[in-house]
């Protein structure tokens, strides 16, 4: 037709990959794209899209944009994977065109792919207009398959619909006469008009429909029963009634050959499932459906979800009056969409029907002006093939009605338990209070809705908490976190309250630095930047204010000394200079180290290094009368297991590498792998414990060192010996199996320790002397 784009779909070159292809649009071209589809993903959803179509006919729906999410996601995620970028504007381009030329744009998907059969197309759902496809044009699925009716059927109404039910008692049971009053119900207009006739087979089995077969000419088929699918064979299967009144599952193959009994064969047949749904399994009528039109049917229209009976009988109305005033058989789908529309408000299930048609031509029958007369009671034609429906429809729809209902508070069920688990916890109330308003004591439905109640509140005192937290309000983001740090769901609330917490206390430390600076409190504007430094060296010094107290407690002690040296060379008044000094006066700060420790720890290390320098010396180049075997072993280990560990304790006892744990820990890590290499390091069996302690001993060392580099009131330069001490023992093993070499590393190395040892009593001397005669001016 000129008002069709033919989209034809088919395989990859992957898994998951399918081709688009335009095959004819109005707006001519052929487009072309690849897109990608997870349909196993598309089809695991399916009970969650079955229960979201069927729980929006309830009525008492007030929340049905939420309830509609999933569904729009998944036509959403349809649409922009099948209308790529340029099938997108040919699309566009043949809405244009169809419009200009007065004329309805028809969508017609050619599924090449089987995959594609199963997915639920009618959902199509265009974001840029905010519409469904099938809403506003129609919508078939095109079964490849030569078509062999060119021309519609010449018809003079009536036409003429067989209905068929089939109950097995082994399946979900069916309410016979229910089920002929809706179908019934539908059509009572049509039918009084004398432009629809209904009849009913007696029973639902293959003798049953075959002899009511018999007895056509029948235009169109409606099946109402249970159906599945064979994935063996692929293919559909309905089940009609055995002998046994247990299912006897047809092939939608033998099926075909069963109609092709009736002269001239029916045109169309339409299959509608009356299940709740329960199994997810028998409503997949897809495949029947499709192997129907492949083998001779004309169109079939199957309901790919189980459907509520307002919306089959609303669907039935608006399908068939189409077709009854001569529509084709797409437009008389679409027009039984929006019938189901109609009734609730905001029902989702006119996405359940889906149009199969082979050929291009939908115009499947022509009916002549001239009418036979309408049947004055029963619907279908005398004889003992017709059943008159029951004489009170009120009373048999009963039991259907509460099977649909049940089958819809369940749907309501599933999909508030999957929004609780998914912790979507703002609709799975609303679903949990729309469930509650239709039955109040359904299941344990009142439990987790005060649950989802519980989240919900926990999760907004968790949002609350972070917001504080970003903008910088500790207090109130360690309180919220402390309330919710229990909830299995906020995992991370307990260690972000300590963080907020310890964030509070830091900016109050840095308030009171800034007031003891302010009002020249020097002292305690010192001793609060120590405290800060333990908890963030990075937090510790804010606008410098650190760094002026210590130099303005520097410089009072200067100009104190002076004043006292001046008093004694008689400049000042005595009464001056004897009066007691400031409560300003300096004190060491709390990460400066010790400098007589740290002039006993250089003696140490001096005399350690010096020592196995000259062992080894000796041992390399004047070791002739085998002084090793003679006990000189036992110096080696002794210098490096004992000598050499304590002048690095008295480094960490005077304070280096920082007054902090983490500083005492890395030094203290260190001189024990240096103690082990004593222990174990000349058995040649332990080779390998060896050169692990000294690559501990060098990783330690490396990290002391930094540490004690950059903390603010150690010496740099004490930093800078740790780190030569302490990483370059790993040297020792570059050599290899070279002993002169490797004794000649020993040697530079030990000599290195040496004199770093130098240096460090050099530094605690000057600072130690510097201290004394500080104290002597002061005196």
């Amino acid at each position: 037709m000129d008002g069709d784009i033919e989209l034809e779909l088919a395989p990859g070159s992957a898994r998951g990959e399918y081709s688009v292809r335009v095959i004819q649009a109005p707006a001519g071209g052929n487009a072309s794209g690849i897109f990608r589809l997870d349909v196993d993903r598309i089809l695991e959803r399916r009970g969650e899209l079955e229960a979201t179509v069927l729980a929006s006919a309830v009525a008492a729906r007030r929340t049905t944009p939420v309830a509609e999410l999933p569904v729009r996601g998944v036509g959403q995620e349809l649409f922009q994977a099948l209308f790529t970028r340029e099938v997108y504007g040919t699309y566009r381009a043949s809405l244009g065109a169809a419009q200009h030329s007065g004329q309805q744009l028809r969508v017609v998907l050619r599924l090449a792919a089987p995959e594609l059969a199963a997915m639920p197309w009618e959902m199509l759902y265009d974001p840029e207009t905010e519409s469904y496809l099938c809403q506003t044009e129609p919508l078939l699925r095109h079964v490849p398959a030569p078509d062999y009716h060119l021309n519609p059927l010449e018809i003079v109404p009536p036409l003429r619909i067989l209905g068929l039910i089939a109950s097995p008692r082994d399946l979900a049971p069916l309410n016979v006469d229910a089920e002929r009053n809706h179908l019934t119900a539908a059509l009572a207009g049509p039918i009084s008009e004398g432009r629809i006739e209904l009849a009913w087979a007696p029973g639902g089995s293959w003798e049953d429909v075959q002899s009511m077969l018999l007895q056509g000419p029948w235009h169109v088929v409606h099946f109402i029963g249970h159906g599945d699918y064979d994935a063996r064979n692929d293919e559909g299967r309905i089940a009609l009634t055995g002998p046994d009144g247990r299912a006897s599952m047809v092939r939608a193959i033998r099926l075909m050959a069963l109609l092709s009994v009736a002269v001239p064969r029916p045109r169309l047949v339409v299959l509608n499932s009356c299940s709740s749904g329960e199994t997810g399994r028998e409503d997949l009528f897809s495949g029947t459906a499709s192997t129907l039109v492949r083998s001779g049917i004309s169109a079939v229209a199957a309901m790919q979800f189980a459907i509520s009976d307002g919306a089959a009988i609303a669907f039935a109305q608006g399908f068939y009056a189409a077709i009854a005033n001569g529509r084709g058989v797409d437009e008389a789908a679409r027009v039984g969409r929006i019938s189901v529309m109609g009734s609730p408000d905001g029902t989702l299930e006119w996405v359940t029907p889906a149009l199969y048609v082979r050929g291009g031509d939908t115009q499947l029958f022509n009916l002549k002006a001239a009418a036979r007369p309408a049947a004055k009671n029963t619907p279908g034609p005398a004889g003992p093939g017709t059943v008159a429906p029951s004489d009170s429809p009120a009373e048999s729809t009963e039991p259907s009605a509460a099977r649909v209902r049940q089958a819809e508070l369940r749907a309501l069920y599933v999909q508030a338990c999957a929004e609780l688990r998914t912790k979507h916890y703002p609709v799975a109330i609303e679903l949990f209070d729309d469930l509650l308003t239709l039955d109040g004591g359904y299941r344990d439905a009142s439990v987790l809705r005060a649950s989802a109640a519980r989240h919900l509140e926990r999760s907004e005192e968790y949002r609350q908490a972070r917001e504080a937290e970003d903008a910088g309000e500790w207090t109130a983001a360690a309180s919220g976190f402390a309330a919710v740090k229990d909830d299995p769901d906020f995992p991370d609330a307990a260690r972000r309250e300590l963080e907020c917490a310890k964030r509070q206390r830091i900016a109050d430390l840095q308030g009171e630095l800034e007031y003891h600076a302010g009002s020249g409190s020097w002292q305690a504007a010192v001793d609060v930047a120590a405290e800060l430094y333990s908890l963030d060296p990075g937090a510790s010094d804010p606008d410098g204010l650190a760094t002026k107290a210590r130099s303005e407690l520097r410089r009072e002690s200067e100009e104190l000394r002076l004043a006292q040296r001046a008093a004694q060379q008689g400049r000042l008044p005595r009464s001056e200079a004897d009066r007691p000094a400031s409560p300003q006066e300096p004190r060491p700060a709390a990460g400066s180290p010790d400098p007589r420790l740290l002039a006993a720890g250089g003696i140490v290390l001096a005399v350690a290094g010096g020592l196995l320098a000259a062992f080894f010396t000796y041992l390399n180049w004047f070791d002739e009368e085998g002084w090793w075997y003679n006990g000189g072993e036992v110096s080696v280990r002794l210098a490096y297991a004992l000598l050499a560990p304590a002048g690095y304790l008295l480094l960490l006892l005077a304070g280096l590498p920082e007054r902090t744990e983490t500083g005492r820990v890395a030094l203290a890590v260190a001189i024990g792998a240096g103690a082990l290499l004593g222990v174990v390091g000349f058995e040649p069996d332990l080779l390998w414990a060896a050169t692990a302690s000294t690559l501990v001993q060098a990783a330690f060392g490396l990290w002391a060192g930094i540490l004690a580099i950059r903390a603010p009131d150690a010496p740099v330069l004490a930093g800078w010996l740790l780190l030569a001490c302490l990483v370059t023992l790993p040297l020792i093993w570059i050599p290899g199996e070279d002993l002169s070499a490797r004794a000649v590393v020993f040697v530079i190395q030990n000599a290195t320790v040496a004199a770093c040892g130098l240096v460090f009593l050099g530094l605690g001397l000057t600072r130690n002397v510097g201290g004394r005669r500080n104290g002597k001016d002061k005196r």
